[in-house]
């Protein structure tokens, strides 16, 4: 059995290279490439069944095991209610813990689990154009949060959480919110998953303007400050990609990337908006030195 650190152990902040071919073999192939091209962690796609994703024929806990266990560093699985090219799931939340369940069994590190699982808040059809418009005004409430304290799903994910952690695999709570965030409101919504135990959080805000960068900025130091638990900060639109670099120096603990870039998207451009792995380890490399050394009483301010 191969020894690995957990994400929590890899030290800050780091790379987790996403991985979305449709194979156990084209996933192998991608994260041996990545390890030689200095890959910290990686996320394994398991939804979308061939779609930018694993096909579904290989979610049983042999392929899955080989998977995991191809390599000395961390691999979380994510299994969400939406694929990458821009689709919907017919798939109950139940069933999609089942197949974090057999992932966990099966030698992931950790999980990716969705913030709203068995209570999922309302919102626009996700990929509509109502979505896009929803995003735009970011005056709705915001998606995937946690449910209601001491509610039914509540206590259900709370449970589930420690078996997770019981079985030895980390639980990452993710929430695509789908709205911007402002710095306290993002606080408090990763507070509600610190309570409920969570490894990592991770939020996906909305930016659409520098101004709304600098909220981000501001909502990674808040939470650096106030939680428990490791947290990934980041957001969609072109705005916040400059942020999946720089977040981490706010306290961010990773950066999501990717080995090389595939146009098997809903916008059959590529996910773009995850940077390539090299890129990101030549600024965390660069950004070392001018990391503070001293308190502000030590400068001479000239």
């Amino acid at each position: 059995m191969r020894e690995q650190p957990n994400f929590t152990d890899l030290s800050q902040p780091f790379t987790c290279v996403g991985v979305y071919e449709s194979t156990p073999a084209e996933v192998i192939s991608v994260i041996k490439e990545s390890e030689h091209k200095g890959a910290n962690s990686f996320v394994v796609t398991l939804m979308g069944d061939g779609t930018f994703g694993l096909r579904e024929e290989y979610l049983n806990e042999e392929d899955l095991g080989q998977i995991f266990n191809c390599t000395s560093k961390p691999v979380m699985a994510i299994y969400y209610r939406w694929n990458f090219a821009g689709e919907t799931l017919d798939l109950s939340d139940e069933d999609r813990q089942d197949v974090l369940r057999m992932a966990s069994r099966a030698g992931a590190d950790a999980v990716d689990y969705v913030g709203d699982t068995y209570d999922p808040t309302s919102g626009p059809e996700l990929f509509s154009e109502e979505a896009a418009e929803y995003s735009l005004a970011s005056d709705g409430p915001p998606q995937e949060t946690a449910p209601p304290r001491d509610s039914e799903a509540w206590e259900r994910q709370k449970a589930e959480i420690e078996a997770f952690q019981e079985m030895g695999t980390e639980v990452q709570t993710s929430t695509h919110a789908r709205v911007h965030l402002e710095p306290q409101e993002a606080l408090e919504i990763a507070r509600d998953f610190d309570d409920l135990g969570a490894d990592m959080v991770k939020l996906v805000s909305v930016d659409r303007s520098w101004e709304d960068l600098l909220d981000t900025f501001q909502a990674c130091v808040l939470m650096d400050r106030h939680l428990d638990a490791e947290f990934i900060m980041m957001s969609h639109g072109e705005h916040g990609i400059l942020g999946r670099y720089m977040a981490p120096y706010f306290g961010s603990m990773l950066t999501f990337t990717q080995t090389s870039y595939s146009a098997n998207t809903k916008d059959a451009g590529g996910f773009y908006s995850q940077p390539l792995t090299e890129n990101v380890l030549e600024i965390f490399d660069s950004m070392k030195n001018v990391e503070p050394t001293k308190e502000p009483e030590e400068l001479t301010w000239m």
